[in-house]
C-alpha cells in the first residue's frame, strides 16, 4: 500500500521526535511559568525567605500537584492587603477614641451636653460670666477669657444676719 503523501518530519519516527519535542517545550514553558507565577506569589504574600524558598521548592519539585499544594498552603492574604486591614482597623479604633463619652459611664456623649443622659454625670458647667457651657477641666472660659473663680466671686455671698436689737422693735416707736 503506497501512501500519496509523506510525514511532515519525513519519516513517523522523526514526526514523533518532533511531537514531543513541541509537548516537551510546551510543558516546560508551562512548568516554568507556574514557578514564576509562584514565586511572585509568594513574594506578594510573605516576607519569610525561608517560606518563601519552600513555596518555591513545592512547585518547582511537583510540576503537576505543585501548583495545587501550593494554592493550599500559602498564606491567605497579601502583604498589601494585611497592610490595608491594620490600616482599616486602626481608622475604626480612633474614630471610637475620639468619640466623646461620659467619663463615669463610659457611654457617647453630644458635643453640647451639660449631663450625660444616662448617668446624668455633670459634663460641663456655664461660664459665670457669659454662661456659655465650658468643660470641667478648665480653668479659663475660651469665649469671654473669664476665669473659673470669677464664679466663687460672683456667687451670692452669705448675707450676715441683721443684729439682734435690729430686730425687736424699738420702744419708741411702740408709744
Amino acid at each position: 500500500m503506497d501512501i500519496p503523501f509523506g510525514w511532515p518530519g519525513g519519516d513517523w519516527q522523526t514526526t514523533a521526535r518532533l511531537a514531543g519535542a513541541l509537548i516537551g517545550s510546551y510543558l516546560f514553558l508551562i512548568w516554568a511559568a507556574s514557578v514564576l507565577w509562584a514565586y511572585r506569589d509568594m513574594r506578594a504574600r510573605t516576607r519569610d525567605p525561608v517560606t518563601r524558598a519552600i513555596g518555591l521548592a513545592v512547585v518547582a519539585a511537583l510540576p503537576i500537584a505543585g501548583i495545587p499544594i501550593y494554592l493550599v498552603a500559602r498564606p491567605r492574604e497579601t502583604l498589601r492587603e494585611s497592610y490595608d486591614r491594620q490600616l482599616e482597623q486602626e481608622a475604626i479604633l480612633s474614630d471610637l477614641h475620639s468619640a466623646p463619652t461620659c467619663p463615669q459611664c463610659r457611654r457617647p456623649v453630644e458635643q453640647d451636653w451639660a449631663i450625660c443622659a444616662f448617668c446624668s454625670h455633670e459634663l460641663k458647667q456655664p461660664c459665670p460670666a457669659c454662661s456659655r457651657l465650658l468643660l470641667n477641666a478648665w480653668r479659663y472660659c475660651p469665649h469671654c477669657r473669664a476665669s473659673r473663680q470669677v464664679a466663687s466671686a460672683l456667687a451670692p455671698a452669705e448675707v450676715p444676719a441683721p443684729p439682734r436689737d435690729a430686730e425687736a422693735p424699738s420702744p419708741s416707736r411702740a408709744a
